[in-house]
């Protein structure tokens, strides 16, 4: 989340990059430090009757707003060749006319630094180009005899002050630059080793993805073989019929599986999508999708969540929630309880809001508690399910910034309540 200060420095308007919003923050601060040291420069020199250097802070001041305002344009490569052209000349004329042991030659380390951390690797002949600049520079400042400039004849006083100015900026300007560099190493260190460990869990996923996916593609198919062959044989109508409603629930088990193959690929690999969605509405959509399940119906279906209850957040990631944890309250419900219901609720706490599903139904074991979100795990040996749903509704809530709890006693039922950020359209 961005200060004020940096909207104010960069624009109001996001940066996608994190490369190009740090370097935009560090062209900014360094436009600043231009600014603030002509500033400084200014005050010094009227201080102690010094006189001819100030239209050169002036043009060092001004060369800092116009970067910043080419910055927060985002004209950045424009800004940055801007600002180095007129630091460059900026510290040459005054290398040219200034003692040595005023410090001012400090300032070319400063602008050879700049050129590489503004530049980068991206345009590294910008870069060399800006560095070999200051080099020659710097040398024809030190070992030619004539200068630009008048040489300033500077008294004792006012170059200590000048070398405690110059040392001092130039310390600050390369700090700044190096925990610039450093923070950006950080950065990329980081998101090497994400990239690793989601390697690593995706080439895991992948060995047991392929053994499981062989087994559960092969074995609704096999199943619908056999009853093929059954129906072939069959004599009467009746048979005939009760065979094709088998098939039909063969196949409607091995759709699901290939839904949530789908759902799965769907929520790694887009980017999250937000939209204003009316919760009781979309419960409803999701239930009335579900009728076709074997066993639907069969529970009191309680919906505790207010008409008015309206959320932000990405419309299709929550409705793969909701269809995951509903259906397998249905599937899992208990037929020998007298009063069996599936109860949804939701509320808000806030930075989160949540989502509950509880029902009365078969309940899990503590040994599967565990791993009740591993990638095919099924957690009931008679489910027809993939094994993936839980799975699925898990990722899900990571992508979405949120997370997902269980509540779960063997024989009583389970609560699944799903925890997701509240946020503003």
């Amino acid at each position: 989340m961005r200060s004020r200060f940096e909207n104010w420095l960069l624009g109001p308007q996001p940066i996608p990059s994190h490369l190009e919003y740090k370097t935009a923050l560090l062209r900014a601060t360094l436009a600043i430090i231009s600014i603030v040291v002509g500033a400084v420069y200014i005050i010094t020199d009227a201080f102690y009757s010094i006189t001819g250097n100030s239209p050169f802070y002036v043009f060092a001041m001004f060369a800092g707003i116009i970067t910043l305002l080419l910055n927060r344009r985002r004209y950045y490569t424009l800004a940055s060749i801007v600002f180095m052209i007129a630091i460059n000349g900026v510290v040459f004329l005054f290398a040219d006319s200034d003692p040595f042991y005023t410090g001012i030659y400090a300032y070319f380390i400063c602008t050879s630094l700049t050129a590489f951390a503004l530049f980068g690797i991206q345009k590294k002949f910008l870069a060399l180009g800006f560095s070999t600049l200051a080099l020659i520079l710097c040398l024809t400042a030190y070992w030619t005899e004539d200068h630009l400039l008048n040489h300033n004849v500077v008294p004792p006083a006012y170059a200590n002050i000048y070398l405690t100015i110059n040392i001092t900026v130039a310390l600050i300007t390369s700090v700044a630059i190096i925990y610039f560099l450093t923070t950006l190493n950080q950065h990329s260190e980081r998101i090497l080793q994400n990239q690793n460990a989601q390697l690593a869990k995706a080439n895991t996923e992948l060995d047991q993805f392929a053994y499981s996916v062989s087994h559960d593609l092969r074995a609704p198919l096999s199943s619908i073989l056999g009853l093929i062959n059954l129906y072939n044989l069959a004599k009467t109508e009746s048979e005939k019929d009760s065979l094709v409603a088998l098939i039909s629930g063969r196949v409607n088990t091995l759709d699901q599986f290939i839904r949530d193959i789908l759902d799965n690929s769907r929520n790694s690999r887009t980017e999250i999508k937000l939209e204003e969605v009316k919760l009781p509405v979309m419960i409803r959509q999701v239930i009335s999708q579900l009728s076709h399940m074997r066993d639907f119906g069969k529970q009191e279906l309680q919906l505790q969540v207010p008409e008015t209850f309206n959320i932000v957040t990405d419309a299709g990631r929550l409705r793969i929630i909701l269809s995951n944890l509903i259906s397998n309250a249905v599937k899992y419900y208990d037929p020998a309880k007298p009063n069996p219901y599936i109860r949804i609720s939701a509320g808000i706490e806030n930075p989160h809001w949540h989502l509950t599903v509880e029902d009365n139904g078969l309940g899990i074991s503590d040994n599967h508690r565990g791993k009740l979100f591993d990638m095919f795990y099924r957690a009931h040996a008679h489910g027809e399910g993939s094994g993936l749903g839980l799975y699925i509704v898990n990722e899900v809530c990571k992508k979405m910034g949120g997370s997902i709890s269980v509540k779960t006693v063997y024989g009583e039922g389970s609560s699944f309540t799903v925890s997701l950020p509240l946020l503003k359209s």
